[in-house]
């Protein structure tokens, strides 16, 4: 990088020999330095000349009567501590001028070797730029520092309440042996994208009545829990107050979820929940379905063949007044052995294989298929496994829910 500032730059000469001040400003002038070039030849002149004309560059002789060239560089430098000193005499000893140096001026010129003053000149003002360079991006360096640990103390706090929300949604979650207790073989496979996940679980008994339901609510992360605990709270009081069958459970379900949200068809926020919900009579060996957006896989163990049931076109929540929404229950009876499954729309969704293309519907059930010889527990760690292996590198693109159960 040249720099050519020349017409711009302002020089002030500290020397008591007109004869060598002219000899430097004809120096100057001849190589381009048009900007009003003024001298001084003492102590005094010179102070006042720092302060009033502001020089860019200073060219001092070493020896001034009751002055020196060590008295004007600290005093250049009080002024403005970016300006170029430079060195000016006749005879000074090299070691001299190296020590000189290492005080802090920038160079030095023999007067008999004047020719070299503008290169010298041009070498200081480019060692300038980099140096203000330098020291803008040590700023902005210490600036994105200090912003970066305010991100990370930020991170941390938020990582250390969402972990703490993490186990609140855990505790709403019912446990495995919950299942096993009426059932005898059961898995869930629970996998949020973030720490805490839109999809959960539910799971309630009445006499010899059974209800499960998986459901995944809009979003994920941190508005996706919240709306599941909605939904698990409004789950737990509809069960309390008696209702078993699918078609009350969720007509009560979106009726609480759109007056709780405060949703009408003009107001922009219609987020809800997908789910599937069924009721089983192990009296009657029947299960009861209904369900919106997620359909219920049910593998008739006699058969060897998995039949799909599905749901309503619409979801948990939300209102649109095109759309009357009937929550239909389907009664399906069942064989000893037969095994139902219930699974999030982020399994099927999922990006991945060797085209990093979604899962699908289809290759899923021929996943399950592939392992009906075996017990669910078995069935749980194979799928698990084929899912992570079908996702590889890819990024977990929403939360995935799956429960299998043996009736």
């Amino acid at each position: 990088m040249i720099i050519d500032v020349k017409e711009t730059t302002k020089i002030l000469i500290l020397d008591d020999s007109k004869e060598d001040v002219e000899k430097i400003i004809a120096v100057l002038i001849n190589n381009g330095y048009s900007h009003p070039i003024i001298h001084c030849e003492n102590g005094p002149d010179f102070i006042g000349s720092l302060e009033e004309f502001k020089p860019d560059v200073v060219i001092s002789e070493h020896t001034i009567t009751d002055y020196s060239s060590f008295k004007a560089f600290t005093d250049s430098k009080k002024v403005n501590p970016d300006v170029i000193f430079i060195l000016s005499s006749g005879d000074i000893p090299e070691e001299f001028a190296v020590e000189l140096l290492k005080e802090g001026m920038d160079d030095y010129v023999l007067k008999d070797h004047l020719l070299h003053l503008p290169h010298i000149i041009n070498s200081a003002q480019i060692k300038r730029e980099y140096i203000g360079e330098a020291r803008n991006l040590l700023e902005i360096n210490k600036k994105l520092i200090s912003a970066n640990n305010d991100i990370a103390e930020k991170n941390r706090l938020m990582t250390q309440s969402i972990r703490f929300a993490e186990r609140i949604q855990k505790v709403t979650l019912p446990k495995l042996d919950v299942f096993l207790k009426d059932f005898r073989e059961a898995f869930i496979i629970y996998r949020p994208k973030d720490i805490v996940s839109g999809d959960f679980y539910w799971f309630h008994k009445k006499d010899n009545e059974i209800m499960v339901s998986a459901a995944d609510c809009s979003g994920h992360g941190v508005s996706g829990a919240l709306l599941s605990i909605i939904g698990t709270n409004f789950l737990n009081e509809i069960a309390e107050n008696g209702f078993t069958h699918p078609t009350d459970v969720l007509s009560l379900l979106d009726l609480n979820m759109a007056t709780f949200l405060k949703q009408d068809p003009f107001s922009g926020y219609q987020d809800g929940i997908d789910v599937a919900f069924v009721t089983v009579d192990k009296t009657h060996k029947k299960i009861y379905f209904s369900g919106c957006k997620r359909p219920l896989l049910i593998y008739r163990s006699r058969d060897k063949k998995m039949v799909e049931i599905k749901g309503e076109p619409y979801y948990i929540g939300g209102v649109d007044k095109e759309i009357k929404k009937t929550f239909a229950t389907k009664e399906i009876p069942y064989r000893y052995g037969d095994v139902i499954y219930m699974f999030s729309d982020g399994v099927v969704d999922q990006f991945g294989g060797p085209k990093n293309k979604k899962l699908m519907k289809k290759n899923f059930i021929e996943m399950l298929m592939s392992f009906q010889h075996l017990g669910l527990s078995y069935q749980k760690e194979l799928l698990e496994r084929k899912l992570e292996s079908w996702q590889g590198d890819h990024n977990q693109i929403d939360d995935m829910i799956i429960l299998g159960i043996k009736l």
